[in-house]
């Protein structure tokens, strides 16, 4: 017996192993019809604010101008922010989100520049600190409002091209102040929790399961977004090095598989 595949060849089977062919094929290409929704992260490259601890033994009179200063580079973060124009061309996105403040939209822009495409800039991936008790159940409900109550964000002429804002996004969100100890952590956390639901909430209501969306931020915020989606306290993996990215792929029953981890693919990329 034989089965002709669609690319012209043709195997030579008994029945029986014809027949578990047959079905392998379809399996696979089952599976690979069934590729979800995917989001890459990539956190900004190395500024200033970065390297300030490294330098503290130094005299401050003797520090380079970058040192602490969230809107410069560091060296190694200009040469980050072009590796990540070779390390994005790697991937198709059909959407691109990014922080308002000026290291995310200076790390992307390099890339946008390069692919003439542009970056729709979403108030809610700006930084925030986030801690791995975002994922726990018995995080206290926050009352009060955080989205929109921040400052108007201005885009600067220069990047008017490569940039857009939302209709509801042109203010930054406002937390509370909090101040230290356990009771205080929660209830910023559960503050946080607002923010990720609603990129959360706008992801599932703008793109399905054909989509590919990049989007641009920080460190701990991009470590607790992914918290949030994945469920998972993340245990054991380090924070997301500048310029990391990280993916996820949603599954056929709408969960999210974490694939690639500060570069590294964790599992088969399909």
């Amino acid at each position: 017996m034989q089965l002709r595949l669609e690319n012209g060849c043709t195997i030579h089977c008994s029945a029986g192993n014809c027949f578990l062919l047959a079905l392998g094929f379809w399996v696979a290409l089952t599976v690979e019809s069934l590729a979800g929704l995917k989001i890459y992260y990539i956190r900004h490259a190395e500024a200033g604010h970065n390297v300030k601890e490294e330098w503290e033994s130094v005299r401050k009179k003797d520090w380079p101008s970058f040192v602490g200063d969230q809107e410069k580079f560091t060296p190694r973060g200009e040469i980050q922010r072009t590796e990540a124009i070779r390390k994005l061309e790697r991937y198709d996105f059909d959407f691109i989100a990014v922080s308002p403040m000026w290291r995310t939209r200076h790390t992307i822009l390099p890339y946008l520049k390069a692919t003439k495409t542009k970056a729709e800039i979403w108030p809610e991936l700006h930084e925030m600190y986030v801690s791995s008790i975002i994922v726990s159940p018995d995080l206290p409900k926050h009352r009060g409002e955080i989205l929109g109550k921040g400052d108007r964000i201005e885009i600067p002429d220069a990047e008017a091209r490569y940039f857009t804002l939302r209709k509801d996004g042109t203010r930054e969100f406002e937390l509370p102040e909090f101040k230290n100890g356990h009771v205080e952590k929660e209830a910023e956390t559960a503050a946080a929790r607002v923010i990720l639901q609603r990129v959360a909430d706008m992801i599932g209501e703008r793109f399905g399961s054909d989509d590919s969306i990049l989007l641009v931020g920080h460190g701990s915020s991009g470590r607790g977004l992914l918290r949030f989606l994945l469920h998972d306290r993340l245990s054991g993996y380090p924070g997301i090095t500048n310029a990391g990215v990280w993916m996820v792929e949603q599954q056929p029953d709408g969960r999210f598989e974490l694939m690639i981890y500060n570069d590294v693919p964790l599992k088969r990329n399909k």
